[in-house]
């Protein structure tokens, strides 16, 4: 049977690398976003480079609506064995200044997406899937200034990893995260001036460049597959050891 990934936030830069590796690995992808036409609903992606396939979907991760109707095509086209959980955005709310709107706008797509998610597509998984939850750095150093509650959904990306792998596993399902550096893709106007300021961690990567979105894919297959069969619970640190010990 077909194996099958749902990857929210699959239009972005991190999202396309991560279809397009997905595809490779031989996945047929729902690639989840609110970007997609509606009317271009299981749309293919034609540079999708196979020999799995890449299909577009319209899905809004704040809708549980939503989320059941694409998590419905994914079980249409075969059996799901990977959810990747990339949908995620950055607002600066800094403490003098904090938008309510940009909080909970967070905390609605960078968290309680996650969960609609999982709690549409739980019933579809078996022994073997996995799924892998997005964090970021953020959540892991204080440098982000005016970025706190961004930070702050990040970790509780991780605490709802952790608490949700004890909690499949014994469905055998597994549940990783990935904490992804500062990447070289089209940035929100807020990343961008967070990534110029001189007092940026951007300077300080040990590695002295910029991570790429198919470097982050490769790490997401990698906690999807086999090969990491003993891997359950953690958080994968890509980030050129920008937060390294």
């Amino acid at each position: 049977m077909t194996k099958v990934a749902i990857v929210t936030g699959g239009e972005g830069g991190i999202g396309k690398a991560i279809d397009n590796r997905l595809s490779q690995a031989g996945y047929s992808v729902i690639s989840g976003d609110t970007v997609v036409d509606p009317a271009n609903n299981g749309e293919k992606h034609d540079d999708a480079p196979g020999p799995g396939e890449v299909r577009r979907w319209q899905m809004d991760v704040t809708s549980m609506e939503s989320v059941e109707a694409a998590v419905k095509a994914a079980g249409e086209l075969g059996e799901l064995r990977a959810i990747v959980n990339c949908a995620g955005v950055l607002r600066m709310t800094p403490y003098d200044d904090l938008s309510e709107e940009r909080a909970k706008l967070m905390w609605d797509i960078n968290v309680l997406g996650m969960g609609r998610v999982v709690r549409a597509a739980h019933p579809l998984l078996k022994a073997g899937a996995a799924i892998v939850n997005v964090s970021s750095v953020s959540a892991r150093t204080k440098e982000v200034i005016g970025g706190s509650f961004y930070g702050a959904t990040k970790a509780v990306v991780e605490a709802y990893t952790r608490s949700l792998a004890s909690e499949l596993a014994e469905r055998g399902v597994r549940v990783n995260a990935i904490a992804p550096g500062i990447i070289d893709v089209a940035m929100s106007d807020d990343m961008k001036r967070f990534a110029a300021s001189p007092n940026s961690p951007v300077h300080r990567i040990p590695l002295g460049r910029l991570g790429t979105a198919e470097e982050i894919a490769e790490c997401v297959e990698f906690l999807l597959s086999d090969r990491a069969s003993y891997v359950n619970g953690t958080c994968l640190l890509a980030d050129g050891g920008l937060c390294g010990y």
